[in-house]
């Protein structure tokens, strides 16, 4: 910031008004000079920042978005080659996989617990190693 310049108004203008608004400039510029200090943008150039950047709402997807839209739409792609995969190597992954997210109705882990006659706990467990595995194919299959 530069040096504080007075301004004059003329005669039409009271002194006392002058005076005023003189020191309402300075205070003004004093608090900039603070906030500048204390890495504080200045209004100023926050109105030249958001006229810079535009709507988050006009644009329909970003690059990032759309790039895991693509990605996460390519995974899809490859899970019914990656549920083979898993049936060959876990066919009992494979059943509760099958079971709990591609029944018709709604399956609750005690239901597939008291149908596999083992416990809750180890259905969650089976559950997420066999979702695992399937990450793990789908990731392999990305990066060849």
């Amino acid at each position: 910031m530069g040096r504080f310049m007075y301004v004059h108004f003329g005669d039409d203008i009271p002194r006392k008004i002058e005076v005023e608004y003189n020191k309402l400039l300075r205070r003004e510029q004093y608090l900039r000079e603070r906030d500048a200090e204390n890495g504080l943008i200045d209004i100023v150039d926050f109105d030249d920042v958001l006229e810079l950047q535009p709507d988050p709402a006009s644009l329909p997807l970003n690059e990032y978005e759309a790039e895991e839209k693509k990605r996460h739409d390519s995974r899809l792609d490859y899970l019914p080659t990656a549920m083979e995969l898993l049936k060959s190597e876990n066919p009992e992954g494979y059943a509760l996989i099958k079971d709990y997210f591609y029944s018709e109705k709604k399956v609750s882990l005690m239901f597939l617990a008291s149908r596999y006659g083992i416990t809750f706990e180890a259905v969650r467990y089976r559950l997420e190693q066999a979702k695992a595995m399937l990450k793990d194919y789908i990731i392999m299959h990305e990066n060849k």
